[in-house]
C-alpha cells in the first residue's frame, strides 16, 4: 500500500523559469533549459501528472556539471520501472 505524503507545493511555469534560469552557469544552459521549457509546456496538456513531473526533473539535469550527470543506464529516465531486485532463499 503507498504511503500518504503530502502533495507538492504548487509552482508556476514562470517560477520553473526563474528557479532554472538562476541554476543555470552558462548561455548554452540557458538557451537549452528555455527550450526544454517551453517544448514542455506545449505537451503538458498531453502528459500525465507523472510523466510532466519526469520531464521537469530531467530539464533540472541539464544544469548538472559535466563530471556529476547521473548513469545512463538508470530506468527511469528511459521512462521504465526498474526491476524489483531478486529475493534470496
Amino acid at each position: 500500500m503507498p504511503t500518504p505524503f503530502d502533495p507538492l507545493p504548487p509552482a508556476t511555469w514562470d517560477d520553473l523559469e526563474t528557479i532554472f534560469d538562476a541554476l543555470a552557469e552558462t548561455s548554452e544552459q540557458r538557451q537549452a533549459v528555455a527550450h526544454l521549457l517551453e517544448v514542455t509546456r506545449a505537451m503538458s496538456p498531453y502528459l500525465s501528472r507523472l510523466d510532466l513531473l519526469r520531464e521537469i526533473i530531467c530539464i533540472a539535469l541539464v544544469l548538472l556539471p559535466e563530471n556529476d550527470r547521473p548513469p545512463s543506464d538508470w530506468p527511469w529516465l528511459r521512462g521504465t520501472r526498474p526491476r524489483a531486485p531478486a529475493l534470496i532463499s
